[in-house]
């Protein structure tokens, strides 16, 4: 046989051994680890609890506002009415600390001259507005009967609320879990599962009271009688989200 042939064969036999070797070494087995917590399921539920309260407190704005021909007259006239309509309010137990000017302006007028097209200044017009906390509706109509009998001509909003909100905001919070557990409860039910304990609650902003206004209240003269002023009842209000895990 040729001696390059043998060479060859040779090279070839080796090739072949170092591939068989190779097939047959150990292959480690790869290891999979598995979750041996099983993944929980959730019913997520929205409660609303509204708790009915009647009003123990009011807020109303009240104000003067006067005209002259310069500004110092009207600030003056302006000045004496609320002096006089200050206290009445603190007659009637109003005390300092519930009285706050809200806003006080002092801006000329003009009317319009159609003939040239021109605007004049027509006087001063002083505006001085006081939100005024009443602590008892009792005396609410009493109020704006014995402003107006001072120079009162202006009024805004009464605004309605109660002093220990948040007394009766954590009652409504309590009736939306309440409402939220019905609720899941009422799921649970359908999808043949029981509803244990809440696993997460989250109080869905602060709630509050929906506030009840009277806008506009009616001015009249001293000759009529005090307003009847009805403050009926108001809303606290209280939101959740709760998530229950089986």
């Amino acid at each position: 046989m040729n001696k390059f042939l043998k060479n060859g064969l040779c090279y070839i036999l080796i090739a072949i051994f170092l591939l068989g070797v190779g097939s047959f070494r150990k292959v480690e087995p790869e290891v999979v680890l598995a979750d041996s917590t099983p993944t929980k399921r959730s019913i997520q539920v929205t409660g609303q609890g509204v708790i009915k309260v009647k009003p123990d407190m009011a807020r109303v704005t009240l104000g003067v506002e006067t005209k002259h021909k310069n500004a110092q007259e009207a600030q003056a006239d302006n000045t004496k009415k609320m002096n006089d309509i200050t206290k009445i309010l603190k007659e009637l137990k109003i005390e300092e600390k519930d009285i706050q000017t809200s806003q006080y302006s002092i801006y000329p007028e003009y009317r319009y001259i159609e003939s040239t097209g021109e605007r004049k200044e027509d006087g001063y017009i002083v505006r001085h507005l006081i939100q005024v906390t009443v602590r008892d509706l009792n005396i609410l109509g009493t109020i704006l009967d014995k402003a107006v009998s001072q120079g009162l001509n202006t009024s805004y909003g009464i605004q309605f609320g109660v002093s220990n909100e948040e007394k009766y905001y954590q009652e409504a919070l309590q009736s939306a879990i309440k409402n939220a557990q019905g609720k899941a409860e009422a799921i649970g039910q359908t999808i043949s599962v029981k509803i244990d304990k809440p696993f997460t609650i989250v109080e869905l902003g602060q709630g509050g009271v929906s506030t009840r206004y009277m806008e506009n209240a009616v001015l009249m003269d001293s000759k009529t009688s005090a307003p009847s002023i009805e403050a009926g009842e108001l809303d606290i209000q209280a939101s959740v989200q709760v998530t229950y895990q089986y």
